[in-house]
């Protein structure tokens, strides 16, 4: 066996995709690539194969990775199985930094928040080190609000010879990401391709394919429609009356669907338990409709052999609401329900998912949205579901775009449940979700957004610009409106920081959104009469939503909404490099790499001695390619026992 195609094996995980394989290729040629894809889809594969296209250029590779905090776990379990390299974690602790050595490989994992410690950090003797990178990788996928460059300009004290950022997803981006910039030009060990970042323009052409460009902006091509699934339930009107609304400084509960929470219900005090009993959950399933209906479509996943949902929440009462509702219905499956926010770093389930337990699967993850894309666990994602929406039309699409470890072969079903009573998922879903609309979408980045997918988006649109013409006008009109002005903070979750207290500001705020949203979706002419024709307004807003499903849409200079089509990527240059591919190391050595194990486990002894050829791998690569032969062996020849087993056998030379 040749080490050369042996050492590819390590690929065999990751999607083989042109546009991933574009990016180490752009590194090479720029020095640098930043990846604006929508919302870091794919992230962890482009990642992965950097890591590795690095790995194999240098005998002894030092490669950075900084993410957010809440995104490390994740970031650490997908690299360790997804390609098997154990990167080590640097936090805020006093000893984070053991066993460092600028002379030797290091393979590390940063929490961006320790870049702000400064002086003294754990992280200061990295730093002062001198040590150059051979690749940094910057995770700002899941900014919503955008990077601080301040922490990497100023704080960061380093060079590396390659970069790779994944840029974050704020709004407000204009005609470039100045900021990002700024960022490659202070890491970047070459100066004269630092500098040529400055020529960099952002516009929708981003969308075709080119290696002239550092730039990337290629969303995953999908088959097939969204797979959006509405769940419909309804409370009976007697079992939530006004009396018993809670009231709060805050308004209603601003997330939907927890009716405890909204409502001093009989059976809150069972719900305020520390514990439930199976009683308890019958109980308050028989009061709770949207319980009830998420307990319908949980059934038959926790009951599967080949399923995983990724239940997303938005408050802490919520989730451990569900947590313990599970915990007591599905008693003898509690290995199978993950808490992730409880226990994002198990070293247990490490253990029993490299021993290969398939009873101890995990079937369903709760989770808030604070998440890496490579959520780090054991099997492809085949349910997203919404229990608590998000009102930022970002954070939906960032869920729908997470999809685990591996490509589960089919796109996810992605559930959002709709009450007809309109207080919960149904009020937030069509106010303060479809109000933001203005955060769907970038200036000049073409981009995808499956709010657009929910049937009947358009009428909901129609609605809420009445509702707020309504609100704008009335309050322009009146002195004192206050209850009008509480309705629509509590309706469309007006943080308070804006304080809508007076009918001036809050005509001030609504005729701003008003406005906004008009002329997004190419209808300002169309509000500013005194009466609001709907039906015209339903025709047009019908126009918009078309041409957004029909590609990738943004914001022009103007703050309308265009689209470029899908397939805009498709260029003859694509194609070309495509082409080029099926000649490239990963690609080739992966096939001869794995015709040459399935000889190796076809004769009478059915292994064969390896040793020699993983002898011949650099040390950083050598539990790497181990563990994804033992994958390729395992998992899809279906030879052999645990991977502990694997490694017992292979030291002992019986391989």
């Amino acid at each position: 066996m040749n080490a050369n195609d042996l050492k590819w094996i390590t690929s065999g995980n990751l999607e083989h995709n042109p546009f991933y394989f574009s990016i180490p290729e752009k590194l090479d040629k720029f020095g640098y690539c930043i990846d604006m894809s929508g919302y870091g889809e794919g992230k962890a594969d482009k990642a992965q194969l950097c890591i590795l296209d690095a790995a194999n250029k240098k005998e002894e590779p030092n490669i950075l990775i900084i993410c957010p905090d809440g995104c490390k776990e994740s970031w650490y379990l997908n690299l360790l199985k997804g390609v098997g390299l154990d990167f080590k974690f640097v936090n805020a602790a006093h000893d984070a930094v053991t066993f460092f050595s600028a002379e030797t490989s290091n393979l590390m994992l940063l929490d961006e928040k320790v870049l702000a410690e400064g002086e003294g950090s754990a992280f200061d003797p990295i730093r002062k080190s001198g040590i150059l990178w051979d690749l940094v990788i910057i995770d700002g996928a899941g900014a919503v609000d955008g990077m601080i460059p301040s922490l990497y300009t100023e704080n960061f004290g380093m060079k590396t010879n390659r970069l790779l950022i994944f840029a974050p997803y704020p709004s407000e981006y204009t005609t470039a990401p100045d900021g990002i910039k700024d960022i490659v030009k202070a890491l970047m060990s070459d100066s004269a391709k630092a500098a040529a970042v400055d020529s960099l323009v952002l516009d929708e052409n981003m969308m075709k394919f080119t290696m002239d460009s550092p730039l990337v902006n290629y969303p995953k091509e999908e088959d097939g429609d969204s797979h959006l699934r509405i769940e419909r339930y309804a409370f009976p009107e007697a079992d939530i009356p006004q009396t018993l609304h809670i009231e709060d400084q805050g308004g209603r509960y601003s997330h939907g669907g927890n009716v405890f929470e909204e409502y001093n219900l009989p059976e809150r005090s069972i719900y305020q338990k520390p514990s439930f009993t199976r009683s308890d959950a019958e109980t308050l399933k028989n009061k709770d409709k949207k319980l009830a209906k998420f307990l319908e479509v949980i059934d038959g996943i926790m009951n599967s052999d080949d399923k995983t949902a990724i239940v997303y929440f938005k408050s802490e009462a919520t989730i451990d609401y569900i947590e313990k509702i599970l915990t007591s219905i599905y008693y003898d499956k509690t290995g199978s329900i993950l808490f992730l926010e409880k226990a994002s770093f198990d070293v247990r389930r490490m253990k029993q998912w490299y021993e290969t337990v398939p009873s101890r699967r995990v079937k369903v993850v709760l989770t808030v949205d604070k998440l890496s894309e490579s959520i780090g666990i054991y099997s492809p994602i085949t349910h997203i579901i919404n229990y608590e929406l998000p009102d930022s039309p970002v954070e939906l699409q960032q869920r729908y775009k997470r999809r685990g470890v591996s490509p589960s072969g089919t796109q996810p079903e992605f559930i959002i449940f709709m009450d007809d009573n309109k207080l919960f998922d149904s009020r937030v879903l069509g106010k303060a979700l479809a109000g933001n609309l203005y955060k769907a979408f970038r200036m000049n980045v073409p981009s995808e957004n499956i709010l657009f997918s929910v049937e009947g988006i358009e009428d909901i649109l129609v609605d809420i610009i009445a509702d707020i013409k309504y609100v704008a006008d009335y309050t322009g009109a009146v002195g004192s409106s206050f209850d009008i002005i509480s309705k629509f903070r509590q309706d469309y979750n007006v943080p308070a920081a804006r304080q809508l207290t007076t009918a001036a500001k809050t005509h001030e705020y609504a005729s701003r959104k008003l406005k906004t949203l008009a002329s997004a979706l190419g209808a300002a002419d169309m509000v500013e009469d005194k009466d609001l024709d709907k039906e015209a307004l339903k025709g047009k807003i019908l126009q918009t939503v078309r041409m957004i499903r029909s590609g990738y849409a943004y914001f022009d200079k103007d703050m309308s909404i265009k689209a470029v089509p899908r397939g805009t990527a498709q260029t003859k240059e694509f194609k070309e490099f495509a082409g080029y591919l099926d000649g490239n190391p990963f690609n080739l050595g992966l096939k001869n790499a794995r015709d040459e194990l399935k000889k190796a486990v076809s004769g009478k002894n059915e292994f064969v001695y390896i040793k020699d050829a993983i002898m011949q791998i650099p040390d950083t690569l050598k539990p790497a390619v181990l563990y994804n032969i033992w994958i390729y062996w395992h998992k899809t020849l279906g030879i052999g026992g645990s991977y502990a087993e694997f490694i017992k056998a292979y030291n002992e030379g019986v391989i």
